[in-house]
């Protein structure tokens, strides 16, 4: 399957612009293709069932709408049976039978290949969508790489409900699996402390989980001393000892969900979802923080280089320069 063709995967309605270079690629027909074509005695069942099979290969789904199928592409695949097109046609004007219908969606499905998933295949299908979690934090990603699996094993793509309600079960499968694996590497009596430590109310009015995720405005002296004191604390929890086998994307993922709600709101969070929560939002402030303050040091040395330049002669004494310049960042 080519990647292009991901636009079309599941959807339920024939594009209205559907071009050249789509009606050749879908709608053109192998010599076995046509023979099944031409066993349908009447010019208007040979089209319909075309119409079905390029659809099935374009989308992965079946026809059912009765929309005004594109005078083009009626064209097209006149020009493809030898047969004459209607200029303007659409399904429900093409069967007068709910059975013909169905008749031809399914030997589309015959045809090509196509049949519906069945538990096992659907047991397979959560599995892979389990394994795609730890690599992928987008779950409108997920429904696409689920109808790429079920296209590439000839299975009809179901409706976008049915596939939602697999990824999460695939997303609390693997929310349950890395809870397990944080209670197992961090003791009890830490990850409570954690908890109770996020909601704890500062000197200056912030709640500590407020506090660790602000970012710097400046990059000045006080403000990056405010960064080395998050790290300072965040080290005296122990954060920077654990998660080290769970892939980044998943605590930016969990810690970014916990920051987007407020602190008393997140303490009534239920397990396990808590539990990973809290362990990955400390881990990803300990990754932002530590990236802020380089770039905030990497700025401020910037800030004393141009500032200790323009307050030096053209002719420059680079020993002199360079001991100034140390002298500067020693007072950071």
């Amino acid at each position: 399957m080519q990647s292009w063709q991901t636009t079309y995967l599941g959807t339920r309605e024939l594009p209205r612009d559907i071009n050249a270079f789509e009606m050749q690629a879908f709608f053109t027909f192998e010599h076995s293709e046509l023979e099944v074509i031409n066993t349908r005695r009447s010019s208007e069942h040979k089209l319909g069932l075309a119409l079905h099979m390029g659809f099935l290969r374009m989308s992965g789904r079946l026809l059912n709408a009765f929309r005004i199928v594109p005078s083009a592409l009626w064209s097209h695949l006149g020009r493809e049976l030898g047969i004459k097109a209607p200029d303007v046609a659409s399904l429900r004007a093409m069967y007068g039978r709910d059975r013909t219908l169905f008749d031809h969606q399914q030997v589309a499905c015959a045809t090509l290949g196509f049949r519906w998933m069945n538990e096992h295949q659907r047991r397979a299908l959560v599995r892979e969508l389990h394994d795609e979690v730890s690599r992928c934090a987008d779950r409108e990603q997920l429904l696409v790489r689920a109808r790429q699996w079920l296209y590439e094993h000839q299975l009809l793509i179901m409706h976008d409900r049915a596939i939602r309600t697999l990824i999460a079960a695939a997303l609390t499968q693997f929310e349950a699996e890395t809870c397990s694996t944080i209670r197992e590497t961090i003791p009890q009596v830490k990850r409570d402390r954690w908890s109770t430590l996020l909601v704890e109310i500062r000197s200056d009015g912030q709640t500590q989980q407020s506090w660790l995720w602000a970012a710097p405005a400046k990059h000045s002296t006080r403000q990056i001393s405010e960064v080395l004191e998050r790290i300072e604390y965040l080290y005296t929890l122990d954060v920077h000892q654990h998660l080290h086998e769970l892939p980044d994307i998943i605590v930016r993922r969990y810690a970014r969900r916990m920051a987007s709600r407020p602190p008393s709101a997140s303490a009534r969070i239920r397990e396990p979802a808590h539990t990973v929560e809290v362990a990955c939002f400390l881990r990803y402030c300990l990754f932002t923080a530590t990236d802020q303050l380089i770039l905030m040091v990497q700025r401020r040395i910037a800030d004393l280089w141009r500032q200790v330049a323009a307050s030096i002669p053209n002719a420059v004494n680079w020993a002199t320069l360079y001991q100034t310049l140390l002298a500067e960042l020693g007072a950071l």
